[in-house]
């Protein structure tokens, strides 16, 4: 027998929902406005809602104000040695965390490979996309160590 074939829908009302505070989302909604849940596909509830005005109805108010922001953000360091240092951010935005994420891999001098001589390629990976490829492999070394060729 199908599954849902001869049983009947339970039917969902408005008021069966259980009452919520005013002045206070209820625990779906603020998970999802406070934060990014990794499911097994990609993160969801990444956007932040920037409307002052989306929960007004329920007495909250969304809009960004700068002490409420510097009571709530704190940076507390999980690991701290000579070459790396894990941090937590706590109280920011994810669209704010990952800008600050891109400054900090484009301030780091990194090396990679830049041009390719490829003599006998027997593959079936085509010259260009190979070359791209080895481009894209960080290479874990200390520029400071190597000379740089000038442009003349």
């Amino acid at each position: 027998m199908a599954e849902g074939v001869g049983e009947e829908k339970k039917k969902f009302s408005i008021w069966d929902l259980p009452d919520v505070p005013m002045g206070q989302l209820p625990p779906y909604l603020e998970l999802q406005r406070s934060r990014v849940s990794c499911n097994k596909d990609a993160p969801i509830h990444i956007e932040s809602i920037q409307y002052s005005g989306a929960y007004a109805s329920m007495g909250i108010d969304n809009s960004s104000q700068l002490d409420r922001f510097s009571n709530n953000f704190r940076v507390e360091v999980v690991r701290l040695n000579e070459d790396d240092m894990e941090f937590d951010m706590i109280g920011i935005d994810a669209a704010i965390a990952n800008s600050f994420r891109r400054i900090l891999i484009a301030e780091l001098p990194t090396m990679a490979i830049e041009k390719v001589l490829i003599a006998n390629n027997t593959s079936i990976i085509q010259d260009k996309v190979l070359a791209h490829r080895l481009g894209l492999v960080p290479i874990r070394v200390d520029p400071r160590l190597f000379d740089y060729l000038s442009a003349k």
